[in-house]
């Protein structure tokens, strides 16, 4: 049986890896959101250059994703597509 100490620290790990799920597929307009109001809360975390850098403005089309940058950088993403080209196995020997 597990002693307590145990299970505390799966159950910390546990509610670590979750928020860090949700930090990952949260929309970035949370984020920015977020970030806003832990600085409005607290002098110490102004200071906070991950906090500052996640309350920006998104650039680029304003849906929040701040995945391209600028719309002139739409063109140069789209030239670094790679396209998979599917290859026919040869068929085995007869015999």
């Amino acid at each position: 049986m597990p002693s307590l100490l145990e299970a505390l620290a799966v159950y910390a790990l546990v509610v670590l890896c979750a928020a860090y799920c949700l930090w990952i597929f949260l929309p970035a307009g949370l984020k920015q959101r977020g970030a806003r109001a832990l600085m409005a809360h607290s002098g110490r975390l102004q200071a906070s250059r991950t906090l500052q850098a996640l309350a920006q403005p998104a650039a680029g089309c304003a849906s929040g994703c701040s995945g391209c940058g600028s719309e002139a950088a739409a063109p140069a993403q789209a030239a670094r597509v790679h396209h998979i080209r599917w290859a026919r196995k040869p068929a085995p020997p007869p015999g």
